[in-house]
């Protein structure tokens, strides 16, 4: 079971954030508050590692991630943790940054219909696989100066995930592996 924090809003949205690597399950409030500022908000810590290297899913191998552990590490969340809070809102946005945007994609790949909005901050083309689909609208952004999430992979992200969630849409931003304040007000504008 993942240690998660869980603040209550004042409608019937929530919120689930997925920190980056080495972070923690406070990384997103700010972002998910100014995105959302009425909506529940639940946030999880990734369960491997510690500090600096704290995430959600084991670390790649020579760029490759382990598929078994990965899918084993998606399906756990959605049998131990998920059911908590899965049916307790009418509206569920997914909101992930790098190696949290990751561990939701492979969410997506058991449960397409696991949340209304998805918005993935900086992820990784892993080579998914998408069996399923859905009207989920799904957010992409991503730097054009991007060293870990390139610009060319997420769009390649894109495209792939177009085919079985035709409402995704890509932003890209000036900008590093970092999250921008402008990339926060183009999602304001879009979302």
């Amino acid at each position: 079971m993942m240690d998660y924090f869980f603040q209550q809003g004042d409608d019937e949205t929530l919120v689930v954030g997925f920190h980056g690597m080495g972070n923690n399950e406070y990384q997103l409030l700010t972002i998910i508050a100014q995105l959302y500022p009425t909506a529940s908000i639940l946030t999880y810590l990734g369960p491997l590692g510690n500090k600096s290297a704290r995430r959600f899913f084991s670390p790649l191998e020579n760029g490759k991630v382990d598929r078994a552990a990965f899918t084993a590490s998606a399906s756990e969340f959605l049998e131990n943790d998920w059911p908590k809070f899965a049916d307790r809102f009418k509206k569920v946005i997914f909101i992930g940054y790098s190696n949290g945007a990751n561990f939701i994609l492979g969410l997506l790949e058991q449960q397409p219909e696991l949340a209304e909005k998805i918005i993935l901050l900086h992820p990784s083309f892993l080579n998914f696989e998408f069996q399923q689909g859905a009207n989920t609208e799904i957010w992409l952004t991503t730097g054009s100066m991007d060293s870990e999430s390139l610009p060319g992979d997420v769009l390649k992200l894109q495209q792939q995930l177009q085919k079985t969630f035709p409402n995704t849409q890509l932003i890209l931003v000036d900008g590093m592996h970092g999250i921008t304040d402008d990339e926060i007000e183009k999602l304001k504008k879009n979302i």
